[in-house]
């Protein structure tokens, strides 16, 4: 396994330990059905963050606030934060946990509670497809470039570098670079991987 792939292992352990230490599936599945998604779903963590969607029939702020309410209590939560974007775009509850490991690390926890019949696009939506499309080869890219983002302060969504990588044959920072300049997306995106 190459560095960046076992430095990506790393903070998948301890995205994992953040995870249990809060029990937050659990805790969210008192209200709807937590799933998983982004970097940590696909095992591509470079920043210190965790995203989930929890799904239900009915999201509501005082469900959310509920399990946050509970989250908030742990001695290592040190921020939490709520928006109410039923009628945006995102079409969706938003809640952020900050979380503090004991070596001073810190984690954010993105989580959107969504309908169950959310149109989309939604991030669980692309969870299988890309765990699938991606190789040693894709993954060593991403994580190259998400690497470099992460020093130059380049800023550009993840599924705009998965895009690039997996269905644009993008393999550099710096190609991705000239890739994302070209390619600027417009609103929210229901990109998936190409299937032959």
């Amino acid at each position: 396994m190459g560095e960046r792939l076992q430095r990506a292992q790393e903070r998948l352990n301890r995205a994992r330990k953040i995870m249990a230490d809060l029990g937050l599936l659990e805790r969210w599945a008192e209200v709807g059905r937590p799933l998983l998604v982004g970097a940590v779903a696909y095992g591509l963590v470079v920043n210190p963050d965790i995203d989930m969607e929890i799904y239900c029939e009915d999201p509501t702020p005082e469900a959310g606030f509920r399990v946050i309410g509970k989250l908030a209590q742990h001695p290592n939560v040190t921020d939490a934060r709520f928006s109410n974007q039923l009628n945006g775009p995102d079409r969706g509850l938003y809640f952020q946990l900050k979380y503090k490991c004991k070596d001073g690390e810190g984690w954010k926890i993105d989580m959107w509670l969504l309908p169950e019949d959310h149109p989309g696009p939604c991030a669980r939506d692309l969870v299988e497809p890309l765990n699938a499309a991606l190789t040693e080869e894709t993954r060593e890219a991403i994580l190259a470039i998400k690497e470099d983002m992460q020093k130059t302060g380049y800023v550009a969504s993840s599924i705009r570098i998965y895009e690039a990588v997996v269905d644009g044959g993008v393999r550099t920072p710096e190609a991705f670079y000239r890739w994302h300049e070209g390619n600027r997306p417009n609103g929210l995106t229901f990109w998936k991987p190409f299937q032959t």
